[in-house]
């Protein structure tokens, strides 16, 4: 019996590579043992509106199977940091991503492939061009099917089937297409050793940039979280909404990048200067007339009205603090002040109903939070964790204003308007032991014990010492410390249960309390907790949510369809990060 070989297993990330929407999949109710998986593949083009072309399999556009005889063979899907290999008993086939939009694959022993494409709309399926070349349905786009070494032939009901040649050789392009698809001349397309070579070296380099090496306990999974990572990037390519570099967030269901998210990347990436710029940049490219930025991109589109919380001044302050911006022109620099400035007025003019200086959160996914406990106050909903992060957006503003030639009095403007709204914060959310949020209509004091409320810890020295020790007393003594990280609800709370946000330990929880943790005077307990959650994401994997009591992953805290959640990228970078700062 075979058993599979994974650099990483499909079933937790599906196999891509840095600016491909292509990626290979096991089936949605797929499993590692010999046997009981089926290879598909997909496209993420259009996010989870891909699903609509598709069945329980969603994404996955077309299966691929090994044919010897007419039968179909159980096979392992295997993967390298490079390749997809399926492997049967009798022999393999070898896949890997080209380029962006071309998969190549190669087979020495004999074997047929079978690609099993969906049926597109009105029932359209796979048609043979007149070339030797076979175009199919893959999502939004089109496939188109080139052989090498082999042939194509259509087998009843739709299935294509890839023949070796009389060497039992068989070599073979995939290639994806948003127009009508043509072949390139056969010498145009890359070698398949070749290949390989040119993704394992770009990937390579990507580590090298990042993260060079980590701790002696951390190392054994620093490859896989950095290819996680780097295979969740996208580039702009003259055809999707992406401007500057962005990550998405995993495969399938999240198949977006998130405003805040990028900011958080920028830091876990600022090894790398300019990646770390560009993607904290790219955060502002969907910028809207009021000021808002858009709570996602994805291949060809922007959300509505969503958004996220105003994290960019943490990062623009940790990239000042870390990176060499030297080689960031003054025209980029003075670029991204003028959009932060924008970001931070769109609170107080569209964000602030009752013109009191505080602004308040209109539903929940802009808190960050989705299904904290604290909203039972309801909205609008003034939150201390939201006003002081737009307070470390404006002494952010201050800072890079002077190093760009912003006049003093401006930069002092900024400064003066973050001394005011921090005191604000205190006056209105502080009780003198704890944090609250507020209903400014209602007057009603959310009190339950839910962590964002506390995320005031990151303005640091700017309150006074007795509220942080308070802070971070009341933090440790009420059931918010797990073995395994921070947990988004006390699990001592009524409200916990485990959820997204309700007391799961997320990925942002993390970061934002070991920063808080930092800047409160504490690096001794950002040490201790951003080590248990490394330890955690290397133990069980780097996925988004894991259970405070175990710390396994929460796999089944699922959506569209999905039957358990993918690695995500926000947890793999931040692994590398907290692996790195605190494992030393």
């Amino acid at each position: 019996m075979l058993v599979s070989k994974c650099f990483v297993d499909p079933l937790s990330a599906p196999f891509s590579r840095r600016g491909s929407d292509m990626a290979f999949a096991n089936a949605n109710n797929g499993d590692s043992q010999y046997g009981k998986n089926t290879l598909y593949l997909m496209t993420c083009r259009g996010g989870v509106n891909a699903a609509a072309f598709g069945s329980q399999n969603g994404c996955r556009q077309a299966a691929l199977e090994l044919m010897s005889d007419g039968q179909k063979l159980p096979t392992v899907i295997s993967t390298t940091e490079a390749e997809v290999i399926l492997e049967s008993l009798k022999g393999n086939v070898r896949f890997c991503i080209g380029e962006r939009k071309l998969i190549l694959g190669e087979g020495k022993d004999g074997l047929s492939l079978r690609l099993t494409p969906q049926r597109g709309a009105f029932g359209a399926g796979a048609l043979e061009l007149g070339d030797g070349t076979w175009r199919f349905p893959f999502g939004e786009n089109t496939g188109l099917v080139v052989p090498f070494k082999g042939t194509v032939t259509m087998l009843p009901g739709g299935a294509l089937l890839l023949n070796p040649d009389g060497k039992g050789e068989l070599s073979f392009a995939i290639e994806e297409f948003s127009i009508d698809p043509k072949a390139r001349p056969l010498k145009d397309y890359p070698k398949y050793a070749a290949a390989v070579k040119t993704v394992q070296k770009e990937f390579d380099a990507f580590c090298k940039a990042v993260c060079p090496s980590l701790p002696a306990e951390f190392e054994p999974m620093r490859r896989q979280a950095l290819w996680n990572t780097w295979s969740l990037m996208q580039d702009p390519d003259g055809e999707n909404a992406y401007k500057h570099p962005m990550v998405n967030m995993m495969r399938i269901i999240f198949e977006s990048a998130f405003g805040w998210q990028q900011a958080m990347q920028a830091i876990f990436l600022s090894r790398d200067a300019k990646l770390a710029w560009n993607i904290l940049r790219s955060s502002f490219d969907e910028q809207d007339a009021n000021g808002r930025i858009k709570d996602s991109i994805s291949f060809r589109s922007t959300t509505g009205m969503g958004m996220k919380p105003p994290f960019q001044g943490v990062a623009l302050d940790w990239l000042m603090d870390h990176c060499d911006l030297s080689k960031i022109s003054k025209a980029e620099k003075k670029d991204l002040y003028d959009h932060m400035a924008r970001w931070v007025e769109f609170f107080f003019n569209f964000r602030d109903l009752d013109q009191d200086g505080i602004w308040e959160n209109q539903g929940p996914v802009e808190t960050g939070w989705e299904d904290a406990s604290y909203f039972y106050v309801g909205f609008p909903l003034a939150c201390p964790d939201m006003n002081a992060y737009t307070v470390r957006l404006m002494d952010a503003l201050a800072r890079l204003g002077r190093e760009i030639g912003v006049p003093e009095e401006d930069c002092l403007v900024w400064t003066a308007w973050a001394d005011k709204l921090t005191q604000q914060i205190i006056d209105m959310f502080w009780t003198g032991e704890r944090w609250v949020a507020v209903n400014p209509r209602t007057g009603r004091k959310a009190e339950s014990l839910s962590l964002p409320m506390f995320g005031a810890l990151i303005l640091g020295d700017r309150l006074p010492k007795e509220i942080l020790d308070k802070t971070i007393d009341f933090i440790w003594k009420n059931g918010f410390v797990t073995d395994y990280g921070f947990a988004s609800e006390s699990v001592d709370s009524p409200y916990f249960h485990h959820g997204f946000t309700g007391g799961s330990v997320i990925v942002p929880a993390q970061l934002i309390f070991c920063l808080a943790l930092e800047a409160a005077g504490r690096p001794d307990l950002a040490k201790e907790m951003g080590l248990r959650y490394a330890r955690t994401l290397r133990d069980n994997g780097m996925f988004h949510i894991h259970n405070a009591f175990t710390g396994a992953g929460e796999r089944g805290l699922v959506a569209f369809g999905e039957k358990q959640l993918f690695w995500s990228s926000w947890a793999s970078s931040c692994y590398i990060f907290f692996a790195d700062r605190y494992g030393k």
